[in-house]
């Protein structure tokens, strides 16, 4: 029997928390340092970039807006959600369309997503946190076939060795202000055949892999796995990034900003290659098959906001 709607985004949860751990609580005067509790005052500095579970305020290094000439889709859709599982489709001036969905599957206490063309934002009246490691959800806009939800115009799967550019464009304002229980991030999901996921499908099948772009790196919270390298150089992407690889089946690659900023305009096909050259999961021979961008979210991050998402798969 065919799952219901909500059956099916409960099932879907695990892969919004597959890239991530949650908060780690040291003990009273330790520090939490790369993932690992040390006592003292300050983290080492040769380090990946230690925190602690105090809030912190930085300037983003490039605060937008961003955009660019080879992704240029807009909408005029608009509506409102205040359901912890509501979606809808997005038509644009393109024939393609993308898919916007809450996504509240850890925990729902009244948050509400209003989104206007491709740009939504996020209430969070009653300032729900979540009472676990896992996020209270993952908002989000996609391109693909998710959950019983294929956008058109998509051009995926597409096998990774056809690929030749995926500009994209995301821009927030997720790090204008306090980041500690939120990333800004894209959740890229890749495949070992050519056939679209299936609707109960909640992670790619073994054989496939995620990889996720991190903004910045919320205070106290990390990727799954551990750093591999650290301040590295992503051919034609602006920034410099640490890699967090978690070998599990299927694999997850995450590449963090090492300074916080509010979005990115470029090639998504760059850290593609680059996790490629660098044997980091991922394959010439997988499909890239889902493209998510939004927000994960452990408490507060009221007002957050996606300004501008695009997508698109050459």
């Amino acid at each position: 029997m065919r799952p219901s709607l909500t059956g099916l985004f409960l099932i879907a949860a695990a892969c919004f928390s597959a890239c991530q751990e949650g908060a780690i609580v040291c003990p009273t005067g330790e520090l939490l340092c790369d993932g690992a509790c040390i006592k003292g005052f300050a983290c080492p500095s040769s380090g990946v970039g230690g925190s602690t579970s105090v809030p912190t305020t930085l300037t983003p290094v490039d605060p937008g807006p961003y955009t660019s000439p080879d992704c240029t889709d807009t909408s005029t859709s608009t509506g409102n959600f205040a359901t912890q599982y509501g979606g809808a489709t997005l038509t644009t001036n393109t024939s393609k369309t993308y898919y916007l969905h809450t996504n509240w599957w850890n925990k729902y206490a009244g948050e509400t997503v209003t989104y206007q063309g491709l740009s939504f934002t996020v209430a969070n009246p009653t300032a729900a946190t979540t009472s676990d490691n896992n996020p209270l959800g993952y908002p989000s806009l996609f391109i693909g076939s998710y959950s019983g939800h294929t956008t058109a115009g998509s051009n995926l799967p597409k096998q990774v060795s056809a690929l030749t550019t995926v500009p994209t464009v995301f821009s927030t304002n997720a790090a204008d202000g306090t980041i500690a229980n939120h990333n800004a991030a894209y959740d890229v999901w890749f495949t070992d055949t050519s056939a679209p996921l299936s609707s109960s499908a909640y992670s790619p099948p073994p054989g496939g892999a995620f990889l996720m772009v991190w903004m910045f790196k919320p205070t106290g919270r990390q990727p799954r796995g551990n750093p591999v390298r650290t301040g590295a150089t992503v051919a034609g992407v602006d920034g410099q990034w640490n890699v967090w690889v978690d070998n599990s089946s299927p694999p997850c690659i995450s590449y963090v900003s090492t300074n916080p900023r509010n979005g990115l305009a470029f090639d998504l096909n760059a850290f593609i290659k680059d996790s490629v050259a660098f044997k980091l999961g991922i394959t010439n021979s997988m499909y890239l098959s889902i493209i998510f961008a939004g927000f994960e979210i452990w408490g507060g991050a009221n007002g957050i906001q996606v300004k501008n998402f695009c997508a698109k798969v050459n």
